[in-house]
């Protein structure tokens, strides 16, 4: 049984009074943050592309899990090691 917060998990957007994102789940308000980083490119904090990436893989994580759950108890190994590598790039 795992002992993370129920799913589902959502990716909540920046607005103005919250200028960072949150991973939430109904029973939480919140799971995760992500906040902006100072970068040295003159343009000051802000979030990137690669941070909603970052909160998007993050909100999947339970999804994940359970489909991996599922796939290792119908035996679909090969396919999820498939999955994985194409998404690394290699295959």
């Amino acid at each position: 049984m795992s002992k993370h917060t129920p799913c589902p998990w959502t990716v909540a957007p920046p607005s103005d009074q919250t200028p960072h994102i949150w991973i939430t789940a109904a029973t939480s308000s919140g799971v995760a943050k992500i906040e902006t980083c100072n970068y040295d490119d003159g343009q000051g904090e802000r979030l990137t592309d690669e941070d909603f990436a970052n909160a998007r893989l993050i909100a999947a994580a339970p999804d994940m899990l359970a489909a991996l759950k599922y796939a290792r108890s119908h035996g679909f190994i090969d396919q999820v090691e498939a999955a994985i590598a194409k998404a690394e790039g290699r295959s």
